[in-house]
């Protein structure tokens, strides 16, 4: 028996298998959307072989292992110590690992070999697409302002070079760009544009000093001027609203011996003519080690990590850059064994991540309405020497 259908039903026919099939791509689009919020990268900083390795960041908070790639290069590997390991944070610095603006590359340091790696975001995955010299000795820290980017090569005669990146990921050395980053002990710890790349700063760690440099249109330092650190150890830099500037001060009167309960933050303006006016002076968050520093995006909250503690502590900011400590500990990275490192903000202001380093894994937090931080992921697998991590 042979089932008739007549035009009207064909036509009610197709048109359910047209909804049927355009429900069903939406619910796949609505659960890849779910899935994928966006990336982490991290820079392993291993010896034998320097690599990122990429991570999808999913809508929880949760961080699932895509890929990862060589940089080309060498990095420094754990820190030698009387351990069988050796030791975390190798590099003693902030940017290792940056994402240009556009966000089409990211920027490496190799600090093994001396070199820096560009390596581009394809929709397949992370592409290496140049390598070149630093410039000096064991290259730490990183900054880009449109095609401008500069390093920090932290040993030796520590001191920075500029770069052009064109359009394809490659690099170009910038002739007279090279600049003296302080006296062979004085271990710089970053370098950083200041948002509208007239101002390029470097904190000189152990020197207890500041560096201030004013750019040229040519993209090279011009006019420099250094000023000493409100405590002892400058470390990272971060930018909040307007002409606003943190730096950390980690308080080491031995190297890598902070006192204990004596970090601090301090803020300053910066200056039509680049010089930097102290707003709050050493604001301590009663914890050790306070080294890296990220603002939210709304630049209404600053986190640390507190590398001696194995701690976050939080920082409300005024809109003109007053530091008030909110939370002392918002979050336990794991104790102080965890040895928590680098710190990125996802550009929503929703997530923070950051390197417990001495564990080898990436604690996840969810940044409340109210600036205080639910931990929503842990992910392990990552080497000692990891050092760097960015959030797209």
């Amino acid at each position: 028996m042979k089932l008739k259908i007549n035009l009207s039903q064909r036509l009610i026919l197709i048109a359910g298998v047209i909804w049927l099939g355009t429900a069903f791509l939406a619910t796949i689009a609505r659960a890849e959307d779910g899935a994928d919020g966006g990336k982490v990268y991290v820079l392993t900083n291993m010896l034998a072989g320097n690599t990122v390795v990429s991570l999808q960041r999913n809508q929880d908070g949760s961080l699932t292992r895509l890929e990862e790639v060589s940089t080309g290069g060498l990095g420094s590997g754990p820190i030698p110590l009387p351990l069988p390991i050796g030791g975390p944070n190798p590099l003693d610095s902030q940017d290792a690992l940056i994402a240009t603006p556009n966000g089409r590359f990211l920027l490496a340091v190799n600090a093994g070999s001396n070199e820096i790696s560009v390596l581009g975001i394809r929709g397949e995955g992370l592409v290496l697409t140049d390598k070149v010299s630093s410039n000096g000795e064991y290259p730490v820290s990183l900054s880009v302002h449109g095609s401008l980017v500069y390093v920090l090569n932290s040993h030796g005669n520590p001191n920075i070079n500029g770069f052009n990146l064109d359009d394809s990921g490659k690099l170009t050395s910038i002739p007279d760009s090279t600049r003296s980053a302080g006296s062979p002990t004085a271990d710089p710890a970053q370098v950083a544009f200041a948002p509208d790349g007239n101002t390029l700063i470097v904190t000189e760690r152990l020197a207890n000093l500041i560096d201030v440099f004013q750019m040229t249109k040519r993209g090279t330092p011009g006019t420099h001027a250094q000023l000493v650190s409100n405590n002892h150890t400058p470390f990272g830099v971060s930018f909040g609203r307007g002409r606003i500037i943190a730096i950390t001060e980690t308080n080491e009167r031995v190297p890598r011996i902070p006192v204990i309960n004596g970090a601090s933050v301090s803020t300053y303006r910066i200056g039509a003519t680049g010089e930097l006016t102290a707003v709050s002076v050493a604001v301590p968050d009663h914890q050790s080690a306070a080294c890296w520093i990220r603002f939210t995006p709304n630049r209404q909250f600053a986190y640390v990590s507190n590398t001696g503690s194995g701690t976050l502590s939080s920082y409300a900011v005024s809109p003109r850059g007053d530091l008030v400590l909110a939370e002392e500990i918002a979050a336990d990275t794991g104790g102080p064994q965890s040895v928590p490192i680098d710190l990125a903000i996802t550009p929503d202001g929703e997530f923070l991540y950051v390197l417990s380093s001495l564990l080898g894994t990436i604690q996840g937090y969810r940044i409340e309405r109210d600036g205080t931080l639910t931990h929503v992921s842990s992910t392990d697998g990552f080497p000692i020497s990891v050092q760097g991590i960015v959030t797209q």
